[in-house]
């Protein structure tokens, strides 16, 4: 879709492979999740705009089999609503594709996240133990351990129905 294609909410605009691709730098390509790893060219984004128009968080997601999985979320400037507004949007461009499940995971040491997205309906499905050793092979850099000094060990999957 064109980077300036805006989506039903004017406070959105899809974003293109080169801009994701951009913002991924930071983590490092590609992203690594349970199953599959992903590429800024596989997965759909979302730019949240400040009040002066300009990119204030991002989210990716990508169609699977049975649903779709937010593949990041990222709000540049925590606090400020703009990751509440991520999930909005992408809920409801997930639900335009007719996909009945939305799937997302985590890292254990990511406390904050978990309560994000425990906040909005979504429910952890399955603890992927040891799954950082996965990532680890394609990142080496991924520290032992993260927030809080927590061992950086696994990944958990929560998912989140979509009502029609």
């Amino acid at each position: 879709m064109p980077e300036d294609q805006f989506a039903k909410n004017s406070r959105t605009r899809f974003a293109s492979p080169d801009e994701i691709s951009r913002v991924w730098q930071k983590w490092g390509l590609p992203i690594v999740c349970v199953e599959r790893t992903y590429m800024p060219a596989d997965v759909r984004g979302l730019f949240c705009l400040d009040e002066n128009g300009e990119p204030a968080g991002l989210v990716t997601w990508a169609e699977n089999e049975d649903g779709c999985e937010i593949v990041t979320i990222d709000a540049f400037h925590p606090d400020r609503g703009h990751g509440s507004r991520l999930m909005q949007a992408v809920e409801g461009e997930i639900a335009q594709t007719g996909a009945e499940l939305i799937r997302i995971v985590t890292t254990n040491d990511n406390i904050r996240a978990l309560i994000f997205f425990l906040k909005r309906g979504y429910r952890l499905a399955r603890v992927h133990i040891d799954a950082m050793d996965r990532v680890r092979k394609y990142k080496p850099s991924v520290p032992d351990l993260g927030e809080n000094d927590i061992p950086l060990r696994d990944m958990l999957e929560l998912e989140k129905h979509i009502t029609k």
